[in-house]
């Protein structure tokens, strides 16, 4: 069982208090298994916390918007697996908002999109789950046998506002090999399909993850690691990297706003502060 705590903080994020994110708890000991459907993803790699028949539910699940909303101060998101050849990062984008222009203007300003070497916007800060951590798809092509060492893993995210909407985003790495051949690295986020169109033209304004409630603030969410413009080949399938995530909600109409929130529980003080006083008389 591995158990590990770090604590990193996320000032650049918001302007409230910075979340914190930390490896909460996992065991890559748990079984790893392949989805072996149509596609046959000998390469894939899943943690038994989700099962063949919910894999199924959620890869026929409709594209939707996918805003996310903290019900809670404190975020968990669990690493359920990949059904990608292709490495990827997954990291905290923004709390409260996701500005675009912010994310891109330092990275174009480096150079490129592929430049990690003079910028890379993932850091030790905001990284989330390295999601071929420990057997890439040459070392699965080579024997097929490895595990994948952050699958199971969960991460908690800390110091947020009811309310207050996360923006995830996902770093896919360059891979060429047995004949793929994507030499760049690709910026994809969650949410609304503006979170993946730039002023500038790079990415293709389009939705990128979708979800599956799966009710009680948990939710699953899956993403599309790949181009999906004009001339896109991609499967669609969003099960490139799939992800629990437990505090939150994609309706934020039905989150108590904080202040409203206090005011409700303070009513409800004093209405059973009322009741014992009757009580006495």
């Amino acid at each position: 069982m591995l158990v590990t705590s770090i604590a990193l903080a996320l000032s650049s994020l918001s302007a409230q208090a910075a979340p914190v994110v930390g490896t909460l708890n996992g065991s890559t000991e748990a079984p790893q298994w392949e989805y072996r459907g149509s596609s046959n993803e000998w390469f894939s790699r899943y943690s038994s916390l989700i099962s063949s028949s919910q894999l199924q539910a959620f890869k026929n699940q409709p594209t939707v918007n996918t805003d996310l909303f903290a019900t809670r101060t404190t975020v968990r998101v669990s690493y359920l697996g990949t059904g990608a050849a292709r490495d990827s990062n997954l990291f905290l984008a923004g709390t409260g908002s996701f500005n675009t222009s912010s994310f891109w203007n330092p990275v174009y300003a480096s150079g490129g999109t592929n430049n990690r070497s003079i910028y890379d916007p993932v850091n030790s800060g905001n990284l989330l789950f390295n999601t071929r951590a420990g057997c890439s798809y040459q070392q699965a092509k080579r024997g097929n046998s490895c595990l994948i060492s952050e699958l199971g893993l969960s991460r908690e995210i800390s110091g947020l506002t009811t309310g207050e909407e996360l923006v995830f985003g996902l770093q896919a790495l360059p891979l060429v090999f047995d004949g793929i051949n994507i030499p760049n690295t690709h910026y994809f986020f969650a949410g609304a399909a503006n979170n993946n169109r730039d002023a500038k033209g790079w990415d293709d304004g389009s939705l990128h993850a979708k979800l599956l409630d799966l009710g009680d603030e948990k939710i699953l969410v899956g993403f599309e690691d790949t181009w999906l413009g004009a001339g896109s080949s991609s499967d669609r399938d969003y099960n490139d990297m799939i992800f629990l995530f437990e505090g939150v909600s994609n309706k934020p109409d039905k989150i108590p706003e904080p202040a409203g929130l206090a005011l409700l529980l303070g009513g409800l003080g004093l209405l059973g502060a009322t009741r014992v006083k009757s009580r006495r008389r």
